[in-house]
């Protein structure tokens, strides 16, 4: 018996060997391929890169695959050639942010974050930016329905520059797979140090409240610190997000207060006022070391300091607290702003009028009166929905925008001059809107209905559009900061405010008998109503002019004119010929706002040193006249362009000199991509601006100046290549 376990025994121990054989031979490298199947990292994705004539620009996703409704990161890497260098978000005197223009179905992209600048001193300028290769991250968010492969296409324009300025671009594409494996860390580590060192060189947010006091030629930046925190702090600069804020190439004086550090600004009397004051604070503390912070939503612009203060009482004032308002006050002073807009210039003619056809029509039921009334209302309230939906919806997308914002496009402001001229032109008799109300003889009668009282309320709401009244600018600025009921309700009852007058009148028979009766004098008082409505068209041509520039306001003048005529051609028959022809003009007058001409560029016209427009066919003839000529080109953006302007071109010597010596002077401006000076650049060996070209009387060939000009520099040229002095 134990002869017969002993044997068994054996014979498992051999099976359990073949087994193991098996198992090691066999089942176990198949074991291990499933495995290493289920655990090993995804491929890494190399950057997709761009490069131009002077730079190169490459993109990487910090993962390798993205989960829908997850938000995931990309870094951008700008590489200049060596000494050349990029800008920062506000370039500073000159040069040009990045321009970033994102495509992918199913996603979006956050405004990039940019590292910290550094100081481009050049000349008489200050510019900011990043000589080297630097980093921006974007944050991409999928959309939480989002399937499949994420395809991402960048288009990029950037400027990089050492003496001379070249504009860059390119684009780029790369796609992100979904994550199949629905779980686990997706970061791509062969990119770990890029994304590591790119958020080492972001600003930090700033912990400290601040403050920016802005007057005519001076600004105060207040950081309200502890005692302790200031004694660390060796030294300060602020790079300010905004143009407006400070005079760049000024020095910046650091004061310690009580509160905090005091820096002293310069700034230009008369120019832009910035809309925010967010930047970024660059501190030195005592061990040598630098940090930066970025100034956001802490830091409020108020138009000047308290009369009589000074610096030191500025940096002891502690912020103020933004106001709050409750829901039902802010209610209550939208609807007490909507019925005081009535009485602004560009609304009271409207309202006028609607109350002169309720006068006039002293046969209407009172129900086909209380029927126009809210037809009225019914108009102005959904004119005004549609300008809240577009500002709610504009406001989601990330423009920073608020009430008012319509005006801030010029063919918005265009198409309002026009009808403010028109509502004008109504009222003095040459022709009537029907709207509600018509002109019979020196009379108005009300034959418009329903219908017209409602498109009367649509009109109301557009002329309403460039006033303002007391009470609506605290109840709009808290609606912008509330949720979307709250944002509703307040300006709903804006705009029933506007409506209320009316809307009483046409229900409540007590008030319309206190009323004048009709006679000659409404005729003689709607005429008198036209002229506000011309002082409002004045008023918005300065807001076009300011937009778009001296060059459009004329063209929009001329449309002006235009319009008159068709009107005038419209009243003298009424052949279909004549009355199709008439409505033709009509149309193109209007429809002529939409291609307004850009604004002009560059210095004010009539300075000799601006010369006359560059061509080659202006340039073959002065030549051919004996004439010495002196080409240059510039652009907006380039900063050695503009120290050289300012420095040697437009100053009175070389002026005196110029007309002196009889050079002629033709301007190129390469501000926009032009193939035709970028075909000239090319043509003498150059990529980009500045490029200064003299053309001696009678020389075949031109003059080529350095890229750094003095007035010292273009005397010596000129005079030694005319011979004479």
């Amino acid at each position: 018996m134990l002869k017969a376990e002993i044997k068994v025994s054996i014979m498992m121990r051999h099976v359990a060997g073949r087994l193991a054989v098996f198992v090691a031979s066999v089942l176990l490298p198949g074991v291990l391929v499933l495995m290493a199947g289920a655990i090993r990292p995804a491929v890494a994705a190399a950057p997709v890169t761009v490069s131009d004539s002077h730079s190169s620009l490459s993109v990487v996703a910090e993962v390798t695959s993205y989960r829908p409704g997850e938000p995931f990161w990309l870094a951008l890497t700008f590489t200049p050639r060596d000494h050349w260098h990029t800008y920062w978000r506000n370039p500073g005197d000159s040069g040009m942010a990045p321009d970033l223009t994102w495509q992918a179905s199913g996603a979006v992209f956050d405004p990039a974050l940019y590292p910290v600048p550094a100081l481009l001193p050049v000349g008489p300028l200050m510019n900011y930016g990043y000589e080297g290769p630097a980093t921006q991250l974007v944050r991409v968010m999928p959309d939480a329905n989002t399937r499949g492969v994420l395809d991402i296409t960048l288009n990029a324009e950037w400027l990089v520059c050492e003496i001379e300025c070249v504009p860059q671009g390119g684009g780029v594409s790369l796609s992100v797979a979904p994550d199949a494996r629905g779980g686990g860390d997706a970061t791509d580590t062969a990119h770990s140090d890029l994304f590591s060192a790119a958020r080492a060189a972001l600003p930090e947010p700033s912990y400290w409240d601040a403050e920016l006091s802005l007057s005519g030629e001076s600004a105060s930046l207040t950081v309200f610190m502890t005692r302790d925190e200031t004694a660390r702090v060796t030294g300060a600069y602020f790079f300010p997000g905004e143009e407006g804020t400070a005079d760049y190439a000024a020095p910046q004086v650091l004061t310690r207060g009580p509160d905090g550090l005091t820096l002293g600004l310069t700034r230009f009397d008369g120019g832009l006022t910035p809309e925010r004051g967010d930047g970024l604070l660059l501190l030195t503390f005592a061990d040598g070391m630098t940090q930066g912070f970025s100034i956001e939503r802490s830091l409020s612009a108020s138009s000047a300091p308290p009369s009589g203060s000074d610096a030191s009482a500025i940096a002891d004032r502690s912020p103020a607290a933004a106001p709050v308002l409750p829901l039902w006050q802010a209610a209550l002073f939208a609807l007490l702003g909507g019925v005081i807009l009535n009485l602004m210039p560009c609304v009271f003619p409207i309202l006028s009028l609607k109350a002169f056809s309720l006068i006039a029509s002293g046969d209407q039921s009172p129900t086909a009166r209380r029927v126009e009334g809210w037809a009225y209302t019914g108009g102005i309230m959904a004119s005004f929905g549609i300008l809240v939906a577009v500002l709610v919806i504009l406001r989601a997308g990330g423009a920073g925008i608020g009430w008012g914002f319509q005006l801030q496009d010029p063919v918005f402001v265009a198409v309002m001059v026009i009808v403010m001229v028109l509502v004008g032109l109504s009222l003095s008799g040459l022709f009537h809107f029907r709207t509600g109300f018509e002109g019979t003889g020196q009379g108005l009668a009300a034959q418009g209905g329903p219908r017209g009282a409602f498109f009367t309320g649509v009109l109301a709401t557009l002329v309403a559009t460039p006033c303002t009244a007391p009470l609506m600018a605290p109840a709009i600025g808290f609606a912008l900061t509330q949720s979307l009921p709250a944002i509703v309700l307040v300006f709903a009852m804006l705009a029933f405010g506007l409506a209320l007058p009316f809307l009483i009148l046409s229900h409540v028979p007590a008030v319309a008998r206190l009323m004048p009766k009709p006679g000659p004098w409404m005729e003689t008082l709607k005429q008198a109503l036209a002229f506000p409505m011309y002082l409002t068209a004045v008023w918005l041509m300065y807001v076009f002019n300011t937009l778009a520039g001296g060059a459009a306001l004329i063209f929009l003048l001329g449309a002006l004119v235009v319009l008159a005529f068709a009107i005038w051609l419209w009243q003298q028959g009424r052949g279909p010929v004549l009355r199709t022809l008439a409505a033709a003009v009509g149309l193109f007058a209007v429809g002529s706002v939409l291609w307004q001409p850009e604004p002009g560029t560059g210095e004010p016209a009539g300075d000799y040193m601006q010369g006359d427009v560059f061509s080659l066919a202006r340039l073959s003839d002065l030549r051919g006249e004996g004439e010495p000529v002196f080409a240059y080109f510039t652009a907006d953006w380039c900063i050695t362009c503009k120290v050289n302007e300012r420095v040697a071109l437009y100053r009175a010597e070389t002026e005196t000199l110029f007309r002196a010596q009889g050079v002629r002077v033709l301007k190129g401006d390469f501000t926009s991509r032009d193939k035709a000076i970028a075909d000239i650049l090319a043509s003498y060996g150059r990529a980009g601006v500045p490029l200064y070209l003299y053309f001696p009387s009678g020389a075949s060939e031109a003059v080529i100046l350095p890229e750094i000009l003095t007035p010292g520099i273009l005397q010596d040229t000129i005079i030694s290549a005319n011979g004479r002095g």
